[in-house]
């Protein structure tokens, strides 16, 4: 049991949690005042904080879903009793929550791009408010918001950046305030020679986010008519009565033919035998940085309990060859891999791209479009991007792992604030 959940079981009228990042789930069971202090909940492939009780105050923690897209039935939240939340951050879906259910998964990068500098520029995207009492806030410098006080339902918000010389960079949060805190990143340049944007559109609802918007309206209403807040299986209830309701599960596909790029998905899964019996190169990269950074790759060769089992086995600029040879780093930091070579121990590869050395304003909301890339015989088959990491300082792209005797891919997508420490950690790995 970890600490958290034992400072919570203790019981008590205030629980204050300490500073730092804590792996769920977490269960309240108590009426209670949680207090954090710099404090984050998450969990990755299951719900992050269960609320068991009535009676519970939430104040100043940050709870976190990672792969929030990945699977249908996990949450950030999960109450069974309404609580109270002052200063509570989420990134992914609620549930019990009433109104807040239907607040859809986020664009949280809002990517301006390159703007005429020394004038006016405008910008337009929308944003789902399950109120009128929500409001969005900004600290961002030669910014301003209107309108700030939204209506229930979809608003559209024109962002205005003042005039700002060449070569400056606009970068920062927009908090959505509703009963719970969900932010934005917003960021772009002004530059010599460029257009000037006049509500120019950044982010807008597609027609099938709408109509999904649209049925968690539907659905929570009728989940906050009722005097006290839906049971577990009541809720279920009410989704089972809508038949438009359906599992997210990871794609599966069959290895396409080598004829072009596969670009895959978060969460996508694909067998690789078309290529598996080639030297496949791996390439990590990005499109573009708003800041100057050091982002190296790494490889980790995992046994079948997740650990690397010896040094050798984790390959990187100070350890350039594994010592089976089926794994080469190389001078432009990307790597030969020859499954051919891999010990039969070795059940997964995981292929990891971290900033080095990054200092607190370092994280991948300032790197454009990271990106891996499978290549064979000169020809790039696989592209997974990137795109929903920002406080991050290290990506676990994809892993290549053993399926009855044959190699799968699976693009994996998920960051780690603690960075590459943490992580080398959870792989059994001690870094001084």
């Amino acid at each position: 049991m970890n600490k958290i959940q034992q400072l919570i079981d203790a019981g008590g009228a205030k629980i204050t949690l300490p500073p730092g990042e804590y792996k769920g789930p977490f269960y309240i069971n108590n009426p209670c005042i949680i207090e954090g202090t710099n404090t984050t909940l998450w969990n990755d492939s299951e719900t992050v904080l269960f609320i068991k009780s009535d009676g519970v105050t939430i104040n100043n923690v940050r709870i976190e879903l990672a792969n929030s897209s990945e699977k249908s039935d996990i949450y950030s939240i999960h109450a069974d009793f309404r609580a109270s939340y002052k200063d509570v951050e989420v990134i992914g879906k609620t549930k019990g929550l009433g109104m807040e259910d239907s607040i859809p998964e986020m664009q949280r990068q809002l990517r301006m791009g390159k703007f005429l500098c020394e004038t006016e520029n405008t910008f337009i995207f929308e944003v789902y408010s399950p109120d009128a009492m929500s409001i969005l806030t900004t600290d961002i410098k030669d910014i301003s918001i209107e309108p700030v006080n939204l209506t229930a339902g979809i608003n559209k918000i024109k962002i205005t950046v003042a005039p700002i010389s060449s070569g400056s960079f606009v970068y920062g949060d927009i908090i959505l305030k509703t009963k719970l805190n969900r932010r934005f990143f917003l960021s772009g340049s002004a530059m010599d020679n460029c257009e000037k944007c006049s509500d120019k559109c950044i982010s807008a609802f597609s027609q099938s986010e709408l109509a999904e918007i649209q049925r968690s309206k539907l659905v929570n209403m009728n989940a906050v008519s009722e005097s006290t807040v839906k049971s577990s299986y009541n809720v279920q209830h009410i989704n089972n009565q809508n038949n438009s309701v359906q599992k997210d599960t990871p794609t599966k596909h069959s290895s396409p033919e080598i004829v072009g790029t596969y670009h895959l998905k978060r969460g996508e899964r694909v067998y690789i035998d078309n290529i598996s019996e080639n030297v496949i190169k791996v390439k990590m990269g990005y499109r573009g940085l708003f800041k100057d950074l050091e982002i190296d790759p790494y490889v980790f060769m995992l046994d079948s309990t997740g650990i690397t089992s010896c040094d050798d086995d984790f390959i990187y600029f100070g350890n350039t060859d594994s010592k089976c040879g089926g794994i080469i780093f190389n001078e432009d930091k990307t790597f030969d891999i020859d499954l051919g070579k891999i010990p039969s121990h070795i059940e997964r590869i995981s292929f990891v791209y971290s900033i080095y050395h990054p200092d607190s304003k370092d994280n991948f909301s300032k790197v454009m479009d990271p990106f891996v890339s499978l290549i064979c015989q000169g020809k790039e088959i696989y592209k997974y991007t990137a795109t929903e990491l920002f406080a991050e300082t290290t990506i676990i792209f994809l892993d290549i792992y053993r399926y009855n005797s044959r190699w799968k891919l699976n693009t994996i997508g998920q960051g780690y604030r603690e960075g590459l420490k943490k992580l080398c950690s959870s792989y059994g790995l001690i870094v001084s």
